[in-house]
């Protein structure tokens, strides 16, 4: 029996190619959107769920309250991991140290220990211990790297940064120069890290090595910084909770040196690292759960403008097969037998669709890869939940697109059908298609003023002033301990006038670098309530800039007594006006003092996510990190030639490597220019989609009135009239979807808004914007048909009767 249904969907399939490929199409678009969204999903969600202790994995990060509220920090204290293992981690299963390093000069050394060949590691870089392969499931490959862990001045490499720095293979005993400070040996070599980890080091360095490296204190308790974190793996059915008020007791009770009473601390569930944007990772990347649903919910819009489609061409294919359906009942054929008839056509469509949208997926993953930098697999067959997936989806588009157009066919009278009495009414009621049509493009214009409105944030991010500028600035990390460099390096790189100025700092005014301090102010025995954001920079680093001063003067770069503030320093204190904060003091941390000169006009340091910090600006050579210049670029190949000429004189162990800081301020904003790239491609989609549909509507108007156009046309109604006629009705639909599309679009994109402190403001004009392009989009989609009605021979349309 299901044969025959299989035999007799396919025949009617093909009795009727264009409304069958129509369909095909629509679904296909729906389908493939719906399948690539979730591949994305999946691949997020996936994030170092590899991990068999994963559910038990945690941050211990560093929480306190300040004047501003509450702080979360990701890194503690140098001494706590010391101090809770002398109380056997304090009944925890095991801990580790990572601390890491964003960056990094290599140079590969011979068997006489020169230099062979340099590079820049790029890849975060982590100096780990042996219970780090405890407490994650990282691939060790054939050599345990555990040993090599607990001995000073040893490396493990993974294989891709391996076949990198060693191309004759056998990496393993060779050696590498780290930042020019320590020589370590190659220990092991593992397997890359999988692409869905938060923790993608290069390279994995011996902690007891840290100890040789570092200039800081690690007996400090002063000392906070987000590279050095501690995870915890937690006894099952324990909860984090309690867990962490009984770490914060015993730390306020044991630490040597108090600190702040009211510091505490909070376990970070691993799972939580890919989504918490204020605590961030190691990878330098996370996705808001929000978004994450946001696209989950634009799939199913997606399935559903589909759907709505396939609907809309059933009921106007259902006139068509009024007498088949009133012959088959003559013949003998039930509701029900009708009804999986045409549920069964329906699952032959539906998986067509799937399976091109399969072959589609195939194409388009590439370029969705490489749109959002990910590596994301597609297996059909060797991933059951992609299968499973699938499935579902070609149970419930059926389902879904199905149901109605087939209780409609079957529900068709035998004696009215065969007599051609099927009106519009029994086809599609008048409410229903009105409907489907609302919510079809009530969907399309919300993704529309969507786009619209994240493209305006994007640019917004583009234009805003960040009280600098930074336009034609090449920055360049500089090495470790190059303070005694400096001078003799600005006056060479001066001498070509193609580099018009030079500034080193601790970074650019805008970084993912920042360092925060406690602080005093006049000469007070007691800390500020609010910590301030230190940045070391040079006499010439205002001029570079063009950052201005609301009062008082810049510092010469030999005068380490003196400091500047910027306007929210100056506010959060306190101070009435900028002339009044010069000849105050500041105290920074215990020791340094030192007077206020100046006070800056406020820029920000960070993305237009987070408010401006209170900053403080000194001079301190020791503390610099970054080569700042200014070039002419009418001359820019000259310039960074000269540049890289110079570089290489002064540090010729160092690779030299820039960035122009436009670039690195777009960088902060590359999940929102993704997420921009996803809206504009999905609404195009959508659009395409619901022009489908109304295609087919404006065919089921067209097919219903055939002798009534005709009947106008014998009577002398133009073609405009006739085209008026259809598109009249669909036009109150698209303006109906629009007062109901504003309102959701609104909500919508004032939550997305929400995460940015400095933001647009929601205008009138995109919303009447998209409101405009669907209606024309609309009325072309109609028009091409309305028209093609409206040119028909009435005589043609009228002999039957």
């Amino acid at each position: 029996m299901f044969k025959l249904y299989f035999l007799t969907a396919f025949r009617a399939l093909l009795r009727n190619k264009s409304y069958s490929l129509l369909n095909i199409a629509g679904l296909t678009l729906g389908i493939t959107c719906s399948i690539l969204l979730f591949l994305v999903i999946k691949y997020e969600l996936s994030y170092n769920t590899f991990h068999s202790k994963a559910d038990r994995i945690y941050r211990l990060t560093t929480y306190y309250k300040t004047a501003e509220g509450e702080q979360q920090h990701t890194g503690i204290r140098f001494p706590i991991p010391k101090l809770l293992r002398s109380n056997d981690n304090l009944g925890m299963e095991k801990t580790t140290i990572v601390y890491s390093e964003e960056t990094a000069q290599i140079n590969v050394l011979g068997q006489d220990k020169g230099v062979q060949r340099r590079f820049r590691e790029e890849k975060p870089i982590a100096f780990v211990e042996p219970e780090y392969f405890d407490v994650f499931d990282f691939e060790t490959g054939p050599i345990d790297p555990r040993p090599a862990l607990a001995e000073p001045n040893n490396v493990v490499l993974t294989q891709r940064v391996a076949d990198k720095y060693f191309p004759e293979g056998n990496a393993v005993g060779k050696l590498i120069r780290f930042n020019n400070i320590v020589t370590l040996k190659v220990s092991a070599v593992m397997p890359d890290p999988p692409s869905n980890s938060d923790f993608p080091f290069s390279m994995l360095i011996s902690y007891p090595t840290f100890q040789n490296y570092t200039k800081f204190e690690t007996d400090n308790y002063n000392m906070l910084t987000s590279n050095f974190q501690l995870y915890a793996v937690l006894p099952e059915g324990i909860s984090a909770e309690a867990k962490q008020a009984e770490i914060a007791a015993f730390v306020q009770r044991h630490r040597e040196k108090k600190g702040r009473e009211e510091e505490s601390f909070v376990l970070q569930p691993l799972n939580d690292l890919h989504f918490n944007s204020l605590l961030g990772n190691f990878g330098q990347r996370t996705i808001a759960k929000e978004v994450i649903w946001s696209m989950a919910l634009v799939g199913i819009f997606m399935v559903l403008v589909a759907c709505i489609n396939f609907v809309n061409l059933a009921t106007a294919q259902a006139v068509k097969r009024a007498k088949e359906v009133g012959v088959r009942k003559v013949l003998g054929s039930s509701k029900s037998q009708l009804v999986l008839q045409f549920i069964g056509e329906t699952f032959l469509i539906t998986l067509l669709a799937t399976f091109c949208s399969v072959i589609l997926t195939e194409l388009a993953l590439p370029y969705l890869n490489s749109l959002l930098e990910l590596e994301i697999s597609f297996s059909l067959f060797e991933d059951p939940v992609i299968l499973f997936f699938l499935a579902a989806e070609v149970v419930l588009v059926t389902l879904f697109a199905g149901i109605y157009p087939a209780m409609i066919l079957a529900n068709f009278q035998p004696i009215a059908a065969l007599k051609s009495r099927i009106n519009t009414q029994q086809v599609a009621g008048l409410p229903i298609r009105q409907a489907l049509v609302v919510l079809q493009f009530t969907i399309c214009q919300v993704l529309i003023i969507c786009t619209i409105l994240v493209n305006e944030q994007m640019n917004f991010f583009r234009t805003k002033s960040l009280g600098f500028n930074k336009d034609a600035v090449v920055t360049i990390l500089l090495p470790n301990q190059a303070g005694e460099k400096i001078q003799p390096l600005r006056d060479e790189l001066l001498n070509n006038s193609a580099v018009r100025q030079v500034s080193f700092a601790g970074a650019p005014p805008s970084s993912n670098f920042t360092w925060g301090s406690n602080f005093s102010y006049n000469n007070s025995s007691e800390d500020a309530p609010f910590e301030a954001n230190l940045k070391f920079a040079d006499a010439d680093y205002l001029s570079l800039f063009d950052m201005k001063l609301a009062a008082g003067r810049g510092y010469a770069n030999t005068d380490s007594a003196s400091v500047m503030i910027n306007e929210t320093m100056r506010r959060k204190l306190g101070i009435e006006s900028p002339a009044e904060a010069i000849g105050k003091t500041i105290r920074i941390g215990r020791e340094y003092k030192a007077s206020i000169v100046g006070v800056v006009e406020d820029f920000h340091q960070t993305s237009l996510h987070r408010p401006i910090d209170p900053i403080i600006l000194f001079t301190s050579k020791a503390d610099y990190l970054y080569l700042n210049a200014r070039i002419d670029m009418s001359r820019k190949q000259e310039a960074l030639a000269h540049l890289e000429k110079v570089w290489n004189m002064a540090y010729p162990d160092d690779v030299f490597s820039y960035e122009f800081l436009d670039e690195t301020i777009a960088n902060f904003y590359q999940e929102e220019a993704r997420q921009s790239k996803l809206f504009k491609i999905f609404s195009f989609i959508a659009i395409l989609i619901g022009c489908i549909g109304l295609y087919g509507l404006v065919a089921f108007m067209a097919a219903q009135r055939t002798k009534e156009v005709g009947i106008r046309k014998v009577m002398g109604a133009s073609v405009f009239s006739i085209a008026s006629l259809f598109s009249k009705e669909f036009v109150k639909l698209v303006l109906i979807a629009f007062i109901l599309a504003a309102p959701i679009a609104y909500y919508i994109i004032s939550l997305w808004l929400e995460d940015f402190t400095y933001r647009i403001s929601i205008g009138y004009w995109p919303f009447v914007l998209a409101g405009i392009a669907t209606l024309l989009i609309a009325l072309l989609t109609m028009g091409t048909k309305a028209v093609q009605a409206a040119l028909a021979n009435p005589v043609v349309s009228l002999k039957s009767e």
